[in-house]
């Protein structure tokens, strides 16, 4: 789906104050990284780049020569054949070029295509190593958005540009030394005039980076509102509600301001670049008044002439892309440094530690605590429980009371501030997370609605058996999933709207298909977080059936706001604001009369009040 095109993010602020000594270690840290994507192809353009610079002086020779030799022709002092050797010489030169400038194309295509894919491979596997608390910072997130966006161009910007300038100075020394010739102030007044147009555009270069850096919050809101007006699973929503003409009116205003900006540096731009071609129009004539004076008075030839007037062109164009390619590289580098403050965050390498094996038989909590990098806030605080194989044990509270956090805690998503958590009696810090998680499976309150086929769906949950069709099928009926075998494709259905032939389900078929997920591990410890909140009062009943089952030899772990589920936990623990205020079975926390009787009964009240009155008799 399409929608308003979204205004460019620049880099984070503190990006363009980096000491110089940053700079550099950027540039040699992205000269690298294109070095490693391919040697072969790096080699290649930066050879054929030179070489293509140096043919701009070489045509410039040769036509002078053939100029001077046609004037004499004139006169009858040259033969046909010396004419025609010189056409050839130049003829050569063209072909030259020409395959300098295919071979160096078809490098630079490939070259590019090589990084991207180095780069964009070493962030995701950045990505992959990083925490799941690193996710859950939108510093950090914000950081990943820009490394993965920048990745297609600005590596081989540099790279380019870098060999760009070593070409710009091979051609302007070259060109440079065939005006010098024809008279002392000649070069040093064109390149005088080259300055003022290539100073002007890279003020105002900088100047819109910073615009554009100012206005980087209204740019993400003005985003945000365009996505919302085009967003399929919104649009019903904004429909019924009636308020895009609200939100329209939100995202022009941001477009106003942005303009209102845009407009006066365009209008300074403009002055002063005005002013700037009038100095080089001024200089040009000064240089070419020279040059007129000599050839009055015989000095020069026709064929030095055309090395003037065909060489201005040259040496500004050389000179704007030299001073063009400083500045392009330091913008480029502004961006890098996005991707390196992405690299150089810490890594959690979840295979570090000793390997578990075997069933986790229990589970046990000593005063663990929790707090977020950068707060000073306990999310949980001596937080102690014990649960063991064939229990169930479920966690109650209000929302923000600490128990998802506790979830994570226990499956090695984080690792807790204070306090330690014991499987089987030992230390679960010993054990490498990844091998810890093998041994649980989960169905998240926010589940995975994977935009691949049914079968991957469930089999993600151990990608080493993926082909396992048995398996699959026994998880899907565990799930309660019988919708499955009425997809056109079966479990080879793809699902989602986001490719094309995909068929969308319903919040509780993709619920179904978490469940059958959880199921299809081979776990000794299930977590459920809210596993019914997408479901009718039917699929429910038939799902915590299937639970009951699922869960007798295991440990078992519930969130849920609907005491119908909770209810059937052997143990249930009652967190408010991060510390465990009650725990009991439902029937001795009923007796108790606090924090989950009070819950209870406003959840049954609830329900009372929407029963139907009895009709009259």
């Amino acid at each position: 789906m399409t929608g308003p095109a979204p205004r460019p993010l620049p880099p984070r602020p503190a990006s363009d104050t980096a000491p110089p000594g940053t700079r550099t270690a950027d540039l040699l840290h992205t000269l690298r990284l294109v070095w490693r994507a391919s040697p072969r192809h790096s080699v290649t353009y930066a050879l054929t780049s030179l070489l293509g610079s140096a043919l701009p002086a070489a045509n410039l020779y040769i036509g002078k020569l053939l100029l001077d030799e046609v004037a004499r022709a004139a006169q009858g002092g040259v033969t046909y054949g010396a004419l025609l050797s010189l056409l050839g010489v130049q003829v050569a030169l063209v072909v030259l070029g020409s395959l300098l400038s295919t071979v160096q194309s078809a490098s630079q295509q490939l070259l590019g295509d090589s990084l991207q894919h180095s780069v964009s491979r070493r962030i995701l596997d950045k990505a992959s190593g990083l925490s799941v608390e690193a996710f859950e910072n939108a510093e950090t997130y914000d950081k990943l958005q820009q490394a993965y966006r920048e990745v297609g161009s600005r590596p081989l910007g540099v790279a380019t540009q870098l060999v760009g300038l070593a070409g710009a100075a091979v051609t302007l020394a070259s060109v440079g030394a065939l005006m010098a010739r024809l008279g002392f102030w000649v070069l040093p007044l064109v390149l005088l005039a080259s300055l003022p147009g290539v100073i002007v555009s890279n003020r105002f270069g900088v100047e819109g980076y910073r615009m554009l850096r100012r206005q980087t919050h209204d740019a993400r809101v003005q985003n945000y509102l365009g996505g919302l007006l085009t967003s399929d699973t919104l649009v019903k929503e904004v429909r019924l509600f009636g308020f895009e003409p609200y939100l329209l009116r939100r995202w022009r205003d941001y477009y106003l301001g942005f303009r209102q900006q845009l407009e006066a540096l365009v209008r300074r731009r403009s002055g002063w670049g005005f002013a700037a071609s009038l100095v080089s129009a001024l200089l040009i004539g000064l240089a070419s008044a020279l040059i007129l004076r000599r050839a009055a008075a015989g000095q020069i030839t026709v064929g030095d002439f055309s090395v003037f007037v065909l060489g201005i062109t040259q040496v500004q164009g050389t000179v704007a892309g030299l001073l063009n390619g400083v500045s392009g590289i330091y913008q480029n580098l502004l961006y890098m440094r996005n991707l390196f403050d992405f690299l150089e965050l810490p890594d959690r390498d979840l295979d570090a530690g000793e390997t578990w094996y075997g069933p986790i038989d229990t589970i046990e909590f000593q005063g663990v605590g929790f707090r977020y990098p950068l707060t000073d806030r306990d999310v949980l605080s001596g937080v102690s429980f014990t649960v063991r194989r064939g229990e169930a044990l479920a966690l109650v509270g209000e929302n923000g009371a600490g128990k998802t956090t506790l979830v994570k805690l226990l499956t090695r998503l984080f690792e807790p501030t204070s306090g330690r958590i014991l499987l089987n009696g030992q230390d679960a810090a010993r054990f490498s997370p990844r091998s810890v998680q093998k041994e649980m499976s989960i169905i998240f309150q926010d589940f995975g609605q994977y935009q691949m086929s049914a079968r991957e769906n469930v089999a993600l949950a151990e990608v080493s058996r993926l082909d396992d069709a048995p398996g699959v099928q026994g998880a899907v009926d565990r799930a309660g999933a019988a919708f499955v075998e009425t997809l056109p494709g079966g479990l080879e259905t793809p699902l989602g709207r986001l490719f094309q032939g995909g068929r969308q389900l319903s919040g509780g078929q993709w619920q179904r298909l978490a469940l059958a997920r959880l199921y299809f591990r081979a776990a000794s410890v299930l977590v459920f977080d809210e596993p019914t909140a997408a479901l009718d009062a039917r699929a429910e009943f038939e799902t915590m059936e299937a639970l009951r089952t699922q869960a007798r030899d295991r440990i078992t772990l519930l969130i849920s706001h609907r005491f119908s589920t909770v209810r059937l936990a052997d143990r249930i623990i009652v967190l408010e604001g991060g510390v465990i205020v009650e725990s009991g079975s439902h029937q001795e926390l009923l007796a108790r009369g606090g924090k989950y009787a009070v819950l209870y009964d406003l959840q049954a009240r609830g329900y009372a009040a929407n029963e139907e009155p009895a009709a009259p008799a």
